[in-house]
């Protein structure tokens, strides 16, 4: 049995997903590694499956040289749930899956390991340490994409990220296809930022069928940085978590001094950026 990392790309180029590919492969991390490919060019492609990625495309366009996804109008953010629902139909040899964003994510360490540590099975919901009713952009999506009725039933719950989920296969496997089939019909942009599929994650998490297989890790238990609210002086005081911290060498730990395995939103802060990118080119 092995673990699958997945992530998605639309109008990406190979230099905008470099530091996520190259972290990845210097993580140690020896399971399947997918790229869910919408709209990319063929040299991007050739360079992921040198690297012995599997890349999951659609249509060619031999004219551009181009990988085309022929849905006009999607939301990568849940058409991707589709089709980690589709690739993972027919795999037996899975055990957990590791779904990140692939723009503004990086892997310190291996998360096969962290998992093998901390996790046995259910879905893994990574916190963003702060409650709907303490963040802006949070509070808008929900309330915007359903309703205000929701967000009142939801605003003093802790947010989970859905830019970096993990779960044993089964029960990921569900997880894609109950998403998709909540944000199918709904607009593929929320006025104010973002698509539905973060509102519907935890509004499905906090169903009891959910809760009863959902392990929620805090921010100190160095699973995944959600830097875009914990690391966000906007919200000092308010968060659950304390910040973490950076070394001079650009390693995410948390506060008590253990390097986090996967760090996301790291372009929010530019000087973390401009070092990540360095380190990964």
């Amino acid at each position: 049995m092995k673990d699958v990392v997945v992530g998605a790309i639309t109008n990406y180029d190979f230099d905008k997903i470099r530091p996520w590919v190259n972290s990845l492969d210097r993580s140690g991390f020896t399971g399947h590694k997918v790229v869910i490919c919408y709209n990319i060019d063929y040299d991007t492609c050739e360079e992921l499956i040198k690297r012995d990625y599997t890349v999951f495309g659609f249509q060619r366009n031999e004219e551009k040289k181009t990988l085309v996804y022929p849905k006009k109008d999607f939301a990568i953010v849940v058409d991707r749930f589709l089709h980690m629902w589709h690739f993972l139909s027919d795999k037996t040899d899975i055990r957990y899956v590791i779904s990140t964003d692939v723009k503004d994510v990086i892997f310190q360490n291996n998360p096969s390991e962290w998992l093998e540590k901390n996790f046995n099975h259910g879905i893994l919901a990574s916190q963003e340490s702060i409650r709907y009713c303490d963040e802006d952009w949070g509070k808008n999506n929900i309330t915007k994409a359903f309703g205000e009725l929701i967000y009142q039933k939801h605003k003093d719950k802790i947010i989970h990220n859905a830019g970096v989920i993990a779960g044993s296969k089964d029960h990921f496997f569900d997880l894609c296809l109950n998403l998709y089939l909540i944000c199918s019909g709904m607009p593929t942009y929320i006025d104010g930022g973002g698509g539905p599929d973060q509102a519907a994650l935890n509004i499905l998490l906090n169903t009891q069928v959910y809760k009863d297989k959902t392990f929620s890790v805090e921010s100190e238990r160095a699973w995944a940085a959600q830097l875009g609210t914990v690391a966000n002086q906007k919200y000092f005081g308010k968060t659950t978590a304390p910040c973490p911290k950076v070394t001079e060498t650009g390693i995410v730990t948390t506060d008590a001094g253990e390097p986090f395995t996967i760090v996301h939103q790291y372009d929010r802060i530019p000087e973390l950026k401009r070092i990540i990118e360095n380190k990964f080119s």
